[in-house]
């Protein structure tokens, strides 16, 4: 109890505030008296007692104006592990007789550590009478004070606080070389791989037929039970029942359709032959016999050119110009005629077609230009700026000549391509099984065109 009498002894001549407590709240200092700050005291006023360290006590007394989260923060800050209750407080202060001008007094000082006490300015020991007013102005002072109370307690709390941080060190962050990172990330990698192969081998249990095998004697166990199950099975037959048919089925209409594929209907044919009549009356004798001709462009930008045309139109495959060119191939010693067997429902028979990509220095006169069949567009106008008469109008040589356009998939079609009368397909980058269908639609699309507009050039029967 002697040093709780030494600090009620500080309270009453108002020197708590110049008191020091150590940073691991120990020893509690004035003008070189020392206490002892971590030895808990028992103290009592109004018939309620209570026991905490003296720095404990010490920490409330000396401000009794300090809010309860500010008070555990400093607790906190001197490591004090026992800070006063709210419903202790009362004892503490009333024990050290601290009147409410006192504690204003105690309450503008704050608390002083022991590295920084230098830096502290000791407030007056006592404050000058307040002047003489009305009953009203004394009503408002206690407000005004605990305004300013509040006020200088925050500034010095955060200016406490500021110097504490700033007395403490930063840490320098650890660095880590090259051999360590590779070492951890190998570390993290093996647990991982380890763990994965642990699930798998779980799962691989779980999963394996041991211990389900189905043995002879396991069957005729329960025998009575598959039984059961089978009689309540619906049979459906196998794929060869379903295929084969049965008697009350009536496959006719199937033969019918396959029949009508095969060979044209009457309605089919008395409607070719209206073609062919209204096509003779405008014969071109000298057509006959000649070879229909596919011009081809120039531009290096356009996927069918005279380099690989031969195996896209004459063996239905598409093979990428560059590849062409490692082959060995080239447009001047590409091969410039394929033959092509028409279909059977134009009539059948072989037609000889020729390639070419400079038509004005190939086709001299007007009758060679009729022999121009179909024109694989680039998609641009200069292509047919030199070629003659109606031919350099792509409206007019659209009307004359089947059009087919062929652009790489997911590349930009050209602005003039919808202005004109042509078919538009595309080829795949890297399906080649896909190649067929931009086949089928050219071929599809020029023996329709031929059997209309120019079928002096497809085979004559005999």
């Amino acid at each position: 109890m002697a040093d709780v009498g030494v600090l009620q002894g500080w309270a009453k001549s108002h020197k708590l505030s110049q008191a020091t407590l150590s940073a691991d709240g120990a020893t509690l200092d004035l003008g070189g008296e020392t206490v002892t700050a971590n030895v808990k005291v028992t103290i009592s006023h109004d018939g309620k007692s209570c026991e905490y360290t003296i720095g404990s006590i010490f920490l409330q007394a000396v401000d009794p104006t300090i809010s309860l989260p500010k008070y555990r923060l400093a607790c906190k800050k001197h490591k004090v592990s026992d800070p006063v209750k709210a419903s202790d407080k009362p004892t503490v202060i009333g024990f050290f007789g601290l009147t409410p001008d006192e504690e204003g007094a105690v309450a503008a000082a704050p608390v002083p550590v022991k590295d920084d006490a230098a830096a502290q300015k000791p407030p007056p020991s006592s404050k000058p009478p307040p002047p003489p007013s009305d009953h009203r102005h004394d009503k408002k002072r206690p407000r005004e004070k605990d305004r300013r109370h509040k006020s200088s307690k925050d500034k010095r709390s955060r200016h406490s606080t500021g110097s504490a941080e700033k007395s403490k060190p930063k840490k320098a962050p650890k660095q880590i070389d090259a051999n360590a990172l590779f070492t951890n990330l190998t570390t993290v990698v093996t647990k991982r791989s380890e763990k994965k192969e642990a699930e798998q081998s779980e799962l691989y249990q779980a999963l394996s037929p041991e211990g389900f095998e189905v043995t002879p004697d396991l069957l005729q166990e329960n025998s009575e039970i598959c039984q059961s199950i089978q009689a309540n099975e619906i049979p459906v037959g196998n794929s060869a029942s379903i295929l084969k048919g049965s008697t009350e089925k009536d496959l006719s209409p199937v033969l019918k359709l396959y029949l009508d594929t095969m060979q044209p209907s009457k309605k089919m044919a008395a409607k070719q032959a209206r073609i062919q009549d209204k096509a003779k009356r405008s014969w071109r004798p000298y057509l006959v016999g000649k070879k229909p001709v596919i011009i081809l462009p120039k531009g290096m930008t356009s996927p069918l050119t005279m380099t690989n045309a031969h195996e896209f139109f004459g063996k239905s495959l598409f093979v990428p110009r560059d590849v062409m060119m490692k082959r060995g191939a080239s447009a001047r010693n590409a091969p410039t005629t394929f033959s092509r067997k028409l279909s059977q429902r134009l009539g059948g028979g072989m037609v000889e077609y020729e390639l070419m990509d400079n038509p004005k220095s190939k086709l001299p006169t007007a009758k060679d230009w009729e022999r121009v069949v179909a024109v694989v567009a680039l998609g641009h106008g200069w292509q047919f700026k030199d070629w003659p008469g109606i031919y350099s109008n792509p409206v007019h040589l659209f009307a004359k000549t089947f059009g087919f356009y062929v652009g790489m998939e997911g590349a930009k079609i050209p602005q003039e391509i919808p202005q004109w009368s042509v078919v538009r397909q595309t080829l795949n980058r890297d399906k080649r099984g896909l190649d067929s269908v931009t086949y089928a639609s050219f071929w599809n699309g020029l023996e329709e065109f031929m059997t209309i507009h120019k079928p002096e050039m497809l085979p004559q029967d005999e």
